[in-house]
């Protein structure tokens, strides 16, 4: 669900160095390219929620399987870097795509830098998840159990 971005609208404005063009992709006649190493090949998501502000996303967590529920992926917060998760509920009050073009990419150097970060936190949680579950997994079907009962 993308949130059509109209400023005469908006009540607060976009992040830091992010100007309104950056929402736009670039015409097939522009010499000005979209950077394909960026991202989600030259684009960045932001999600803009009442609770943490501007979000960039890293990493999808998982599909919505049903009507009733929603698309959640990790994010970083722009204001501290700190990982969070976001789906596209109602918290979640804007989002935006920007492309990096190659002319921009030095002023958006601090949101690709961001992203990379993100990537890499984002992967280690998931990874520290997956190891989780199955170590869980092996101690059922070994038959033990990770708490002991005294009876």
């Amino acid at each position: 669900m993308t949130i059509k971005f109209d400023p005469r609208k908006s009540k607060t404005p976009l992040p830091d160095g992010i100007r309104e063009t950056d929402l736009k992709y670039p015409s097939w006649k522009s010499k000005d390219k979209v950077a394909r190493d960026v991202g989600d090949y030259g684009s960045l998501t932001f999600y803009e929620t009442a609770g943490f502000g501007w979000c960039l996303a890293t990493l999808s967590i998982s599909r919505a399987r049903r009507s009733f529920t929603t698309d959640r992926t990790y994010a970083v917060r722009v204001s501290d870097g700190k990982t969070v998760r976001v789906g596209a509920g109602p918290h979640v009050t804007r989002t935006i795509q920007v492309y990096v073009r190659e002319s921009r990419r030095k002023a958006l150097q601090k949101y690709t830098d961001l992203h990379q970060q993100g990537s890499v936190s984002a992967n280690t949680i998931r990874d520290r998840i997956s190891s989780r579950r199955a170590e869980g997994a092996e101690m059922r079907a070994e038959g033990r159990r990770s708490w002991r009962w005294s009876i």
